[in-house]
């Protein structure tokens, strides 16, 4: 079960590592406000713990689906899949635009300066993760590699929650070192630039799914 565990942990960590939607509403969260004054990177920082948290609400879910099974049950019917595929894009794409044109959120002069809050952070990671049946996918994917049918529940409920305790301290050590002194001034500087990449990195992959499924 050990070696399970260890091939699952390191799965998990790359796939984590690849640039996603996921990261990509991270590091919007923890841009917006970045460099400010007044308490606003402390309101960034909680909005982008808050985003973790959300993501990885939406992981259980993913879990959960592929412990009970029922991520077979999309596989294996395009109609649902395509569904969730496309409200996932909808989504993407609606989160890049607000990104893309969303100047207030990356204004670093204390007046003008529109942070996103602790429940928008929360919201976003978790609609976002929810949405995206890749994630399903490629959570079942691993689960059919490495579980058998003769697997104890409870072993797969371990394997699960690795996969979410991954997640959830991953991504919350990748947000901190997006707070550390030398990231800030480097948003304080360049976070408008980001912030816009972002977005159409974000709009990029929502598009490229209604282009290409």
């Amino acid at each position: 079960m050990l070696e399970t565990i260890l091939t699952l942990f390191t799965v998990c960590f790359f796939a984590r590592m690849s640039p996603g939607p996921d990261m990509m509403l991270l590091i919007r969260h923890s841009t917006a406000g970045a460099g400010g004054a007044g308490g606003t990177g402390a309101h960034s920082c909680r909005a982008a713990y808050a985003c973790v948290l959300g993501v990885c609400l939406g992981l259980c879910c993913h879990v959960m689906l592929s412990v009970l099974g029922l991520a077979i049950i999309i596989k294996s019917n395009p109609m649902v899949f395509r569904a969730l595929q496309y409200a996932g894009a909808g989504y993407l794409l609606y989160v890049g635009w607000r990104c893309f044109f969303d100047r207030g959120s990356v204004q670093l002069d204390a007046g003008g300066m529109h942070c996103t809050t602790g429940w928008q952070g929360f919201r976003d990671g978790l609609f976002c993760n929810l949405l995206n049946p890749k994630v399903t996918m490629f959570i079942l994917s691993v689960f059919m590699q490495l579980v058998t049918p003769e697997t104890a529940l409870g072993d797969r409920l371990a394997y699960g929650a690795v996969i979410v305790l991954e997640g959830l301290f991953g991504w919350a050590a990748f947000v901190y070192f997006l707070h550390t002194p030398f990231m800030r001034r480097l948003y304080g500087t360049h976070a408008g630039t980001i912030n816009r990449v972002t977005g159409l990195i974000l709009f990029c992959l929502g598009g490229a799914i209604f282009v290409w499924g």
